[in-house]
């Protein structure tokens, strides 16, 4: 049951977004993310997760713009796992930075963004000593901390590619602390 809390409530956020193309303009959301990841990738750490992490997020307009912080937005996500593995709910504040524009054409650009943030998972606590051991983490808390960072190109002023890396750790506040990181692409439309 807990697998399609994420789906509903991204769909219900979405909602007033697609209804009407005035109302969207006045909507908190200025993006919606649909992302593929290769969940519990083994880029740092072990793999004992299998499947594929589909993610939906939204995300607020910058808040402020700073050549320190960027241009920070909030975000607010999930992610369901193909082979019932750990699903996610975050949210956190994502910083954006442009790189470089106009480079392929007027209306292009390359970024970087890295996120800070909180999540609840539906994964397990500790299963150290258990059968289940060999396939599934130890996280020690269904909360957790989200971090990530993606480069990404923004085709024109709607459409945006990212290649995306996540990370949920509870940065050792429990007895039981594996990690997962998940590496994958977020396909962005400004709405």
């Amino acid at each position: 049951m807990y697998r399609y809390l994420a789906v509903i409530i991204g769909a219900l956020l979405c909602l007033p977004l697609a209804s009407h193309p005035a109302r969207a303009r006045q909507s908190i959301f200025d993006e919606m993310r649909v992302g593929v990841f290769q969940h519990d990738s083994a880029i740092i750490g072990t793999r004992k997760e299998n499947g594929v992490d589909f993610a939906l997020e939204v995300l607020t307009g910058p808040l402020m713009r700073s050549r320190l912080l960027g241009a920070p937005r909030i975000v607010l996500g999930g992610a369901i796992n193909s082979a019932g593995k750990t699903d996610q709910l975050y949210l956190g504040i994502d910083g954006q930075w442009t790189l470089a524009r106009g480079l392929l054409s007027r209306r292009d650009a390359f970024s970087f963004e890295a996120t800070i943030g909180g999540g609840w998972n539906d994964g397990k606590i500790d299963v150290v000593g258990t059968p289940l051991e060999a396939t599934w983490k130890s996280h020690g808390s269904h909360f957790l901390i989200r971090s990530g960072a993606s480069l990404g190109y923004r085709f024109n002023t709607r459409w945006s590619l990212a290649f995306a890396f996540n990370h949920i750790s509870n940065a050792g506040l429990a007895r039981r602390n594996e990690g997962m990181n998940d590496l994958g692409l977020l396909l962005g439309l400004k709405l």
